[in-house]
C-alpha cells in the first residue's frame, strides 16, 4: 500500500512493505495529498512498493492506502 510523504520526512520506513520510488500527485505540489507524518501538513509525494511501481510502469496511476479510506491519483 502506498504512503505520503513531503520532502522533509522523505522515504518511509515501512513496518512490513519497502517503499522504493515516490511520484508525485495530480496537481503537484498544490495537490490535496499530504504528507502522512503525525501533525505534518506539507504537500506530499506517493512512495510505491515494488509491486505498485510495476503497475506503475504499465500505467497504473491510482493508488490506495492501508486504511482503504481514501486512495491518490499520480501524473
Amino acid at each position: 500500500m502506498a504512503l505520503v510523504r513531503c520532502g522533509h520526512h522523505g522515504k518511509p520506513k515501512g513496518r512490513t512493505l519497502t517503499y522504493i520510488q515516490s511520484v508525485k500527485p495530480i496537481g503537484w505540489p498544490d495537490s490535496a495529498a499530504i504528507c502522512g507524518t503525525v501533525s505534518c501538513e506539507r504537500p506530499g509525494l506517493i512512495w510505491l512498493t515494488e509491486l505498485e511501481c510495476k503497475g506503475y510502469e504499465k500505467g497504473v496511476r491510482v493508488f490506495g492506502f492501508n486504511n482503504n479510506s481514501m486512495k491518490v491519483k499520480a501524473i
